[in-house]
């Protein structure tokens, strides 16, 4: 159960160190990674994302941006790039650079929207169904690995962990300092 703690961060984020070279031995505050939760998410987030693509580009031909595109628009089929965006959390060119790939390679269609005509709705062709089938078994598979350990109640509580804090990302989008007091 520690390690609950350390993941909602509920560990002391930094610690203090006296006498750092090259600033006259002054005391302060340094990141303790070993508490800091926005370390992890990054770490485990990178190492997920470079793994993925370079597993996904080997064996499918497409990114792990591709492949976000892809389960977003089977989970959601019609829907315009701007909102794959909202959902993934990508910049507009990134997934614009995607879905121009997967539209050249066959994996998806666009079409225009009825209800505004400046606006392209994207589908998954058959062929981008195929390879999303392919991708997701893959995908599944190695979020097993990186669970692997856990009971399902562990699973289910690590889960409410993350969609707390994935909850929280507008606030901290969001967030400025006060200029009268420390960031």
């Amino acid at each position: 159960m520690t390690w609950l703690w350390a993941i909602a961060g509920l560990g002391m984020p930094s610690t203090k160190r006296s006498g750092v070279a090259g600033d006259g031995g002054a005391d302060r505050d340094v990141l303790d990674l070993a508490g800091y939760v926005p370390y992890f998410l990054t770490a485990i987030s990178n190492t997920w994302s470079r793994s993925s693509s370079r597993l996904y580009l080997e064996h499918f031909g497409v990114g792990v941006t591709e492949w976000r595109v892809i389960s977003q628009l089977a989970i959601e089929p019609g829907i315009a790039a701007q909102r794959i965006c909202e959902i993934i959390g990508l910049d507009k060119g990134a997934v614009s650079r995607s879905v121009a790939a997967l539209v050249a390679a066959g994996h998806v269609a666009e079409g225009v929207d009825g209800r505004d005509g400046r606006r392209q709705l994207l589908e998954l062709t058959s062929d981008g169904y195929a390879l999303h089938d392919r991708l997701i078994a893959l995908a599944t598979r190695r979020e097993q690995i990186l669970l692997d350990g856990m009971t399902p109640e562990e699973r289910d509580q690590f889960t409410g962990f993350l969609r707390r804090i994935h909850a929280r990302l507008p606030e901290l989008r969001e967030f400025r300092p006060d200029p009268d007091r420390e960031a």
